[in-house]
């Protein structure tokens, strides 16, 4: 009879359709639904706290970015050497595409700077903007498989939080809030005129700076849903038009 009701159990678990598994703690979340940068337990997913000031898609304070767009850097001892040229290409790719008007620059004595890091335990993240200081950029090897996850880290460090918190965002994409994770519904905050600057630059769907469409779901369903039928969000593979021409603006390139 036990192993009657072993089989069958066994049965039922063949049987069962495959559930998708929310995103808590370090439960495996298919890789489809979500982009790597959107693994960790920080604010709005990568955002390393404390927050300088109000937020905003693109920091308007002039003292949260770099001077004359340097940015200095170290990697920690830890980071594995043959890893560094992974994110000095994303380096030299900001350079190139802002013809020298942003550049990263080994650290020698100077007090802020972007410190690598590579703590496989964490996802990626950063703080926004140039905070003071020593301040963090994580990449564990899975993030390092993602150039545009390389470049999204970068991309906050150097001034803008993600491209679904602008204020114009409920013209573009409509928030799906019962299918977000309990407790992450911040993740999908907005924020007003006053505090928030688009550089310019119009809503961009294809921004590396966007979620996908999955992020933070609950139950595998949409949590963001495009005004326009046809957009797609959330690559992870280049900086967009847009995102370059905002870059630009922010630090009058």
């Amino acid at each position: 009879m036990k192993f009657v009701c072993i089989l069958a159990l066994v049965g039922l678990a063949v049987a069962a359709p495959n559930k998708f598994i929310p995103r808590t703690g370090k439960e495996w979340t298919p890789a489809s639904l979500v982009n790597p940068d959107e693994l960790g337990d920080y604010f709005e997913g990568d955002i390393e706290g404390p927050l300088p000031g109000i937020l905003k898609n693109g920091l308007i304070d002039e003292k949260y970015r770099w001077d004359n767009g340097i940015v200095h850097y170290k990697f920690s001892s830890h980071f594995a050497e043959e890893k560094r040229d992974i994110v000095r290409a994303a380096m030299d790719e900001y350079k190139d595409l802002t013809n020298g008007c942003i550049t990263f620059v080994e650290r020698t004595d100077e007090k802020d700077y972007v410190y690598f890091t590579q703590d496989n335990d964490h996802g990626c993240h950063s703080k926004v903007g140039k905070v003071g200081g020593s301040q963090e950029i994580n990449y564990p090897d899975w993030c390092l498989k993602k150039h545009g996850s390389i470049l999204h880290e970068m991309y906050h460090a150097l001034g803008f939080h993600h491209e679904q918190s602008r204020t114009d965002r409920d013209d573009y994409v409509t928030i799906m809030w019962d299918n977000i994770e309990s407790g992450h519904e911040h993740n999908f905050n907005k924020y007003s005129a006053d505090v928030v600057s688009g550089f310019g630059e119009n809503y961009d769907y294809g921004s590396v700076m966007h979620y996908s469409a999955h992020a933070f779901s609950e139950n595998g369903e949409k949590t963001i849903v495009t005004k326009d039928p046809d957009a797609e969000i959330g690559q992870r593979i280049k900086l967009s038009d847009v995102d370059l021409r905002k870059l630009m603006n922010m630090y009058k390139c």
